[in-house]
């Protein structure tokens, strides 16, 4: 219950949620995460959807079978236009992709999976470029973190909005998880250039967010902290979603990371609830894509 209070922002309502009740029993739900969004320039509500089950299986209740299917109509033609969204989107993977495609109708844009990439342990090692940045560990809210956006908005086209509001909801007070929030500056100067989040337990270290000015010497602090975390923390491995910012890939494929789709099978899925939204907007590779953008790390 902390942990759904904590990520539907229970203290700040309206939630977004749709649940289908047969009585006083629970029989489909789905939840929605509000994000602030900018497409192409244009800022947008977006909600995503989470926690989304059917219990008529479970419950052995064949008179449920449709209620799934109603939750899902009701939430985006309902729910998400009071709520004022745009654009609905998610993760989801295995059966549930076709469910989510052909009977929720979230098929605005083919599903696509998400690159996740790995690093097995190697030492902690540290360049000269990455000496001419600092990091500093912060904590709640960060103006900082609004003047980055402002500055590295344009590297992501389409993408959540990862100011200081968005970091304060999503990577703050998690009642289980603890995220080892850093901001990277010049050495002589207090203007950001790139913020990252990790979390580390279960034997690895995920690099949950990264926000990135496109200068190497910043990455390379953060690649250096990933090392050290993961020294620290005995992690096994490193790992991160990275979609969209093919020049941080390159980089980070010169630092020792492989990978591809993830092997886990998941997608992501998205219904315009505006028309004027356009498909080629979220093509393969436009959409800045991290771990933070699902409830899933």
């Amino acid at each position: 219950v902390e942990e759904w209070a904590w990520k539907y922002r229970a203290d700040q309502p309206p939630c977004p949620i749709v649940a289908a009740w047969d009585g006083d029993r629970l029989a489909a739900h789905n939840g929605g995460i509000a994000a602030d969004y900018q497409v192409d320039g244009r800022r947008i509500v977006a909600l995503q959807g989470a926690d989304t089950f059917s219990l008529a299986a479970a419950e052995r209740e064949p008179g449920w079978r449709d209620a799934w299917q109603r939750v899902m109509d009701h939430f985006a033609e309902v729910a998400a236009a009071e709520f004022g969204a745009s654009l609905l989107f998610g993760y989801t993977g295995g059966r549930a992709i076709s469910h989510m495609v052909a009977r929720a109708r979230w098929d605005s844009v083919s599903p696509r999976r998400i690159p996740l990439l790995v690093r097995r342990r190697r030492p902690p090692t540290r360049s000269m470029a990455s000496r001419l940045f600092r990091a500093r560990l912060i904590e709640g809210y960060e103006p900082a973190l609004d003047l980055l956006w402002e500055r590295v908005q344009d590297r992501y086209p389409v993408s959540v909005i990862r100011d200081a509001d968005h970091v304060r909801s999503r990577l703050s007070g998690h009642p289980a998880v603890r995220y080892h929030r850093w901001l990277i500056t010049p050495r002589w100067s207090s203007t950001p250039a790139a913020f990252v989040a990790f979390r580390t337990d279960g034997g690895v270290c995920r690099w949950v967010e990264l926000v990135w000015d496109g200068r190497p010497g910043a990455l390379e602090l953060v690649d250096h902290l990933s090392r050290r975390l993961t020294q620290q923390t005995g992690a096994e491995r490193e790992e991160l979603w990275l979609d969209g910012d093919p020049e941080a890939a390159e980089w980070l494929e010169l630092f020792g990371f492989e990978g591809g789709p993830d092997p886990s099978g998941v997608v992501r899925v998205i219904r315009f609830i505006d028309p004027g939204l356009n498909a080629d907007s979220f093509a393969p590779g436009r959409v800045y894509t991290t771990m933070a953008d699902a409830d899933l790390v």
